[in-house]
């Protein structure tokens, strides 16, 4: 985690009775740093936005979820990703409170998912599509968690927010 002031956010959705977290993967065939990589929702923080109106605006632009239906809980903390240049990013804690269809709903994204937190095994050394050898988590169908977002899970998974139920 990082002092330093967060210039994008994401947010850790969850849902249900043993926890879910939803996750996306970044089209693959974009030119981007993030091409095919498992991700929260999330992007830049816009000016005059706080973290949380952040982290809500772009899980709806990419993942079709409503802020109506999404409860804040707080902050899980601020992560930086390890490449240079470096994005300091705030992770927002929320409940899903409403039926969703999370779908990928910007070009950016090609594909939404829930994962159960539990099934989350230690990670290992895996085979990523674009960065070959990585630390991380295979989920299956070639989707491989890792890097920042890996880091914000297993932080995630040491608070009473996966124990609990709202």
């Amino acid at each position: 985690m990082s002092s330093q002031r967060p210039s994008a956010a994401v947010l850790v959705l969850l849902w249900g009775s043993p926890r879910h977290v939803l996750l996306e993967r970044k089209n693959c065939s974009l030119k981007s740093r993030f091409a095919c990589d498992v991700a929260l929702p999330g992007g830049l923080i816009r000016k005059g936005e706080t973290p949380e109106q952040a982290a809500l605006r772009e899980a709806w632009e990419e993942a079709w979820v409503h802020p109506r239906l999404v409860r804040i809980h707080g902050r899980l903390g601020t992560f930086s990703t390890l490449s240079e240049p470096k994005i300091y990013t705030e992770a927002i804690v929320a409940e899903l409170n409403g039926p969703v269809d999370p779908r990928p709903r910007d070009p950016e994204v090609d594909a939404v998912f829930w994962v159960n937190i539990n099934d989350l095994k230690e990670p290992g050394l895996v085979e990523h599509r674009r960065r070959g050898t990585v630390r991380g988590i295979l989920l299956g169908n070639d989707l491989v968690l890792w890097g920042l977002t890996l880091r914000i899970l297993e932080k995630l998974k040491e608070t009473s927010w996966v124990n609990e139920s709202y």
